[in-house]
């Protein structure tokens, strides 16, 4: 009976050491360094020269286009939210009749609204508030470049 449990306990060893050695090795790794090696698809608006955007800053921005677009168009925010899952808001402008320069200026007004609440409240100090806003200013020919790029 001894003798059968000290057998099945080195089998069992043994299978572990080799599921390690298996599988194990690419755990310890960690992910892979070469590029494009990541299933997830790249943040949206991440140039190579920009850092990849926080998941809270794409879920305000995820918000804040559907609340544009959805004023812009008239449609519900359920019916852009729909919308969005298959194109995006350059071909919902476009299926509308929306300038492009229309959605980036209602952005605008919405980013600067959210800014001055942010500063109002305390979140962000004034001088914070002040570098946003000449960055904001600097910003529209940028993304005008990248709409006529798509």
């Amino acid at each position: 009976m001894k003798r059968t449990s000290v057998i099945m306990a080195t089998i069992l060893t043994v299978s572990i050491l080799f599921s390690v050695l298996a599988f194990g090795s690419e755990l310890l790794a960690g992910p892979s360094q070469e590029p494009g090696s990541s299933m997830a698809p790249p943040p949206p608006h991440c140039g190579p020269h920009e850092p990849p955007m926080p998941g809270g800053m794409r879920l305000l921005l995820m918000c804040q286009q559907i609340n544009v677009l959805s004023e812009l168009t008239g449609l519900t925010q359920e019916n852009v939210r729909q919308l969005l899952i298959s194109s995006g808001p350059p071909a919902i402008l476009d299926a509308y009749g929306v300038p492009f320069d229309a959605f980036i200026t209602a952005m605008d007004k919405q980013s600067v609204k959210l800014v001055k609440q942010a500063a109002v409240t305390g979140i962000i100090t004034k001088k914070q508030e002040e570098d946003i806003l000449k960055r904001m200013a600097q910003r529209p020919a940028r993304l005008r470049h990248i709409k006529n790029d798509e």
